[in-house]
């Protein structure tokens, strides 16, 4: 940053800061309800991620704790940038940082091809928009045990991400377009110790951290590592209709009403779900099995003795899904 760049962005931060006055303490105290120190703590947080923060004026906030959530969410997705990178090496030719957290993989990772620096945080919902789980590939290094370094040359446009696993040797190491790199090459033209490159155990509470990042780290994790019922993962698990089904199926062995809701949003997962887990009709999910045709077909075959009028409908327009309908349907009659 030149030095006119500077000043214009001093100027700027002095131009939108709110000022630590008399006047804005008072009125602080006033709509807040809190102390003075506690309002000029609050103005100087503010001021720190005011422009992360899609409210940009401290007094509109409904009340004290949506404005302190709001400080809070910025403070601690910063936290997992800052403290997720931590610098283990660096010479004139590169710094090594090592890699604990999908925050920081992404920001340093930032223009590289790899699969744990992919972003796929920013749909409109905050939700992983695959369905299918594909996409930021971070954790499923993690529970695997693969310790993540990135390489950062200091002159260049190069990266490097190298990952080794828990038996000390390495599982693959990329450029930035993602291709195979050799190690050596990278130790010798940045001048680095292979030493560097160690496997290190992710702990506990690094673990569980990761665990409640998505759906499914939260689903292997009850499964792989609990091996039994985890009530903290539980909400986010019952956000995805396929772990929603088999959380219950595998691990409570019985229905999962707080799962319901999710369940019925996809056919397919509904009749698995009326089939083993209700063992009979399901009949709030009935009009959304209705809208596919082998769904419904299964359905009626599985749990209705093979006749279900209100589907017939549908299955007519699938000639394969109708012709075994009928066939059920002959079956039921005959007996």
């Amino acid at each position: 940053m030149n030095t006119d760049c500077k000043l214009i962005w001093e100027s700027y931060k002095l131009l939108t800061e709110l000022a630590v006055s008399k006047a804005n303490v008072q009125r602080l105290i006033t709509k807040y309800g809190v102390d003075e120190p506690a309002a000029r703590s609050l103005i100087n947080r503010f001021n720190e991620v005011e422009g992360t923060l899609a409210k940009k004026d401290i007094f509109t906030y409904d009340n004290i704790e949506e404005l302190e959530a709001a400080i809070g969410a910025v403070t601690t997705e910063r936290e997992k940038v800052t403290k997720g990178a931590i610098n283990v090496f660096e010479n004139d030719k590169a710094i090594v940082l090592l890699i604990r957290t999908k925050e920081a993989s992404i920001k340093h990772g930032r223009k590289a091809k790899w699969c744990v620096s992919y972003d796929d945080s920013k749909d409109n919902l905050g939700n992983i928009i695959d369905d299918n789980g594909d996409g930021n590939q971070f954790y499923t290094y993690v529970n695997n045990d693969f310790t993540i370094y990135f390489v950062l040359p200091k002159t260049g446009i190069e990266k490097f991400a190298i990952l080794k696993s828990k038996d000390g040797e390495y599982g693959e190491i990329k450029d930035k377009d993602n291709k195979d790199a050799d190690i050596q090459k990278i130790l010798s033209l940045y001048s680095l110790p292979e030493r560097i490159f160690q496997s290190v155990p992710y702990t506990k509470q690094e673990m569980s951290v990761f665990a409640l990042s998505s759906p499914y780290t939260a689903y292997d994790y009850a499964v792989n590592v609990i091996q039994g019922r985890w009530p903290e993962g539980e909400h986010l698990i019952s956000t995805h209709s396929v772990l929603a089904h088999d959380y219950a199926r595998d691990i409570i062995g019985d229905r999962w009403p707080e799962a319901e809701l999710t369940i019925i949003k996809r056919p397919a997962e509904a009749v698995d779900y009326a089939i083993e887990m209700i063992g009979g009709r399901w009949p709030e999910a009935e009009s959304t099995i209705m809208t596919n045709g082998y769904a419904a077909g299964r359905y009626a075959s599985s749990l209705l003795n093979g006749v279900w009028p209100e589907a017939e409908a549908l299955l007519r327009k699938d000639p394969v899904q109708y012709q075994n309908y009928q066939a059920g349907l002959r079956n039921s009659q005959n007996l």
